[in-house]
């Protein structure tokens, strides 16, 4: 463990002077070790310096899925600057808007992302990685391998990972490296991460569930292996890659491995001893087949925004039970947690209230956005001391056995002729149907009117949608029956594995 740490890139050396010669990442492409990309990362720190880039300002990564993310990522950290995660699948014109709201001067990417570069490309924008400019072997051939003498502080920032969240206005989520140092300590502590350990890091670097795989890894001194897109469009080879690798530790939304479970992949895998799923519910009976299907690996879920990196975790050892929500569990070490009702005031236990976080993995705010960041925190006085805790915008209670339960979103509340409905309470109802895999619940609106709409996955065979309407009649009240019900091949989803509910609202707008 690299316990004496205070800043994310000290990771890395501790790393190299402790484990030269150990995987520090590796992928299907390649492997580097601790040593080399400690060395690496010295040489583009020393390279981003001579190209004016100081300490606080915002550099871009677009790199999708191997080690040159791990190059990029610790590169930027040792100059003080600032790592600003671009997705290589958003459209230019959101890549380019990010690069502004950030005064981006820098991005780092590779020959395979010149399409979208050449659409970014601007003046002022300087690129390492592109066919036009700069290449990596440039950088490893000509630049000092030394260390930078750089003073960099826990309270600086150290990324920034941009969310549309529920609400589809693009956030710049600011973590510092104190922030991001925590999660890494505290996600270690929790699930015994050794040296010894293999953690299978799924998310792309602006998704933040990869921070375990790039923070969490170096924390303890042990292996990433960075899954590829192809190995995760191709389940096959995903579950190859994982026996092959000897991963221990797999992380990722509940979508992936609901896709190998009706896949029908042996799950069975020797090595893996812990997933983690978090990002959204997974119903509970296919949490009890994952369970089944693969006897050997404890299960956590995990909950926590990526403006909170993770606050609650709930181990899953036995069958759980299928009427019910799994929990998402109890608050991690130095966290607090509040539970409010529209009142601003503590709720019952058993009582739905919003779910406050007050965390030492919790961020600064958003980068840039006044308005957000006086709607995204609440303040209150204990002993004397002010605390200030994360508004997160989801519903939960406490249940009888003291666990928060998930109970929705409160940016998902809608009201159907005058009447409140949760959509997520509905999707739950939906979801326990056998006759339904999937379900989402969205409104568009005709003649200025609101109306309730779900879209539905079978679970084979096709939908009789009117025998469907009759169940839900006399499940739910009136209220909340879906208006329209629409049959689909399969659900739309963003980038994160998460459904992409304004897509259905476009889709079905008419």
């Amino acid at each position: 463990m690299n316990s004496k740490s205070t800043i994310l890139s000290e990771l890395l050396t501790a790393g190299a002077q402790k484990n030269p010669d150990k995987v520090a990442f590796k992928s299907s492409s390649g492997q580097i070790t601790y040593s080399d990309l400690d060395r690496k990362t010295n040489q583009i720190a020393h390279w981003l310096i001579a190209n004016n880039v100081k300490k606080g300002e915002r550099v871009g990564i677009l790199i999708e899925k191997n080690i040159y993310t791990a190059y990029g990522l610790y590169g930027i950290l040792k100059t003080g600057a600032v790592i600003v995660a671009l997705d290589p699948a958003q459209p230019a014109h959101k890549l380019k808007a990010i690069i502004e709201d950030c005064g981006i001067k820098v991005v780092l990417s590779i020959p395979a992302h010149q399409r979208i570069l050449d659409q970014i490309a601007g003046p002022n924008l300087l690129e390492l990685g592109s066919n036009l400019e700069i290449s990596w072997e440039q950088v490893f051939a000509g630049y000092s391998t030394k260390p930078l003498n750089t003073s960099i502080h826990p309270t600086d920032n150290a990324y920034i990972i941009y969310t549309s969240g529920s609400t589809g206005e693009p956030k710049g989520i600011v973590h510092t490296h104190e922030s991001g140092l925590a999660y890494a300590r505290q996600s270690s502590k929790l699930y015994e991460v050794t040296e010894d350990d293999v953690i299978g890091n799924v998310a792309s670097l602006h998704f933040d569930q990869s921070t375990f795989g790039y923070f969490s890894a170096m924390y303890a001194c042990c292996t990433a292996y960075i899954f590829s897109q192809s190995e995760l469009i191709m389940l096959g080879s995903f579950c190859e890659a994982i026996r092959e690798n000897e991963i221990t530790i797999l992380y990722s939304v509940p979508s992936l491995f609901i896709s190998l479970i009706r896949g029908g992949f042996d799950l069975d895998f020797p090595s893996v001893r812990w997933i983690k799923y978090g990002g959204e519910s997974f119903p509970p009976a296919l949490v009890n087949e994952l369970l089944r299907r693969a006897p050997r690996a404890r299960l956590s879920n995990v909950y926590g925004p990526a403006e909170v990196n993770q606050c609650t975790f709930f181990t899953i050892e036995h069958p759980v039970n299928e009427k019910k929500e799994v929990p998402i569990g109890k608050i991690w070490d130095n966290t607090e947690f509040l539970l409010l009702g529209s009142d601003s005031k503590p709720v019952s236990k058993g009582e739905k209230g919003e779910l406050l976080i007050s965390s030492v993995t919790m961020m600064t705010g958003y980068w840039n956005n006044d308005r957000l960041n006086s709607k995204a925190f609440h303040y209150e006085t204990i002993n004397g001391k002010e605390r200030r805790y994360y508004r997160t915008g989801d519903q939960a209670y406490l249940n009888e056995d003291n666990d928060l339960v998930f109970a929705g979103r409160i940016d998902r509340m809608v009201k159907i002729n005058g009447y409140r409905v949760e959509l997520g309470s509905v999707e739950h109802s939906l979801i326990q149907l056998p006759e339904i895999k999937d379900a989402a619940v969205f409104t568009t609106t005709k003649d200025g009117v609101k109306e309730l709409c779900a879209a539905l996955v079978s679970n084979g065979e096709p939908m009789d949608i009117k025998a469907l309407k009759k169940k839900l009649m006399k499940m739910l009240p009136k209220q909340n029956v879906p208006k329209h019900l629409f049959e689909m091949p399969s659900m739309p989803h963003s980038d994160n594995g998460k459904v992409h509910y304004r897509e259905l609202e476009k889709q079905f707008s008419n």
